[in-house]
């Protein structure tokens, strides 16, 4: 009696984590998973939100050479005479992620590698680009807040000396922005970003690469102008939103 006990007991607990297992597995969507000469990459859509990829890209801590960029751009704005100076902070949010378009959606994106990643910081006196070579420091010449969903901020700094940055609010609930930025050296550039804390109303996209470098997923270029129009007010319906989603496709011209 008690062997058959037992046996019912270890058929029951077996069948349990096989199911279990199966479960995990098909819980995690995969976009790509490879494991060839050694090489071992997986990308996939990280469905938990106490992960630790989500921990580590909403950190803004210095890394081992940080603190050789970020001192570097001070010494920059010390030797040009360029004093910081406090002022008060008007953005929504003083830290935000860049964010990706993939399949018509906004994701965020954990890089295979980060030298291509980008992140902002503000405080009251240096808007701070987080990039590749680390952080870098300029100082904060002027900001205006234009209404409750557009921002401009004019900055200097080691590596653009005019340099004007527009900020609209296109998805409030989500923190969702497009960063315009425009310099005499460089033309318009524009981004999409999120504010760090909202990361968690995205879809995450994780590029897991473990022993080695390899490819980042290809996303789409979104069609700014779009979503600038159909950007996200407090009293619009919910068409608003189908608008804004409408809008959220890769460009190719089309209305």
């Amino acid at each position: 009696m008690k062997n058959s006990f037992y046996i019912l007991t270890l058929f029951i607990l077996t069948t349990f984590q096989y199911v279990f297992g199966q479960q995990s597995k098909q819980d995690t969507i995969f976009i790509r998973k490879d494991s060839l000469k050694g090489v071992s990459q997986s990308i996939f859509i990280e469905t938990n939100k106490n992960s630790k990829f989500y921990k580590n890209i909403t950190s803004f801590k210095f890394g081992m050479f940080d603190k050789e960029s970020y001192d570097e751009s001070l010494d920059y704005l010390k030797k040009n005479k360029i004093k910081l100076k406090k002022q008060k902070t008007f953005l929504l949010s003083k830290k935000w992620i860049a964010l990706k378009l993939y399949s018509e959606q906004f994701y965020a994106y954990y890089p295979c590698d980060f030298y291509s990643y980008y992140q902002v910081s503000v405080n009251d006196t240096t808007y701070i680009d987080w990039t590749g070579e680390g952080p870098i420091a300029n100082k904060i010449l002027s900001q205006k807040k234009l209404n409750d969903t557009t921002f401009k901020i004019k900055v200097t700094g080691i590596l653009e000396q005019d340099r004007t940055i527009t900020i609209n609010i296109i998805d409030k609930p989500r923190g969702i922005a497009v960063f315009t930025e425009e310099t005499a050296q460089n033309g318009k550039k524009q981004f999409l970003m999120i504010m760090a804390d909202q990361i968690k109303t995205v879809p995450f996209i994780v590029n897991n690469c473990e022993t080695s470098k390899q490819s980042e997923l290809k996303f789409e270029e979104p069609n700014f102008d779009k979503l600038l129009k159909h950007k996200w007010k407090e009293k619009r319906t919910h068409n608003t939103c189908i608008a804004i989603s409408g809008a959220v496709r890769k460009y190719n011209g089309q209305h």
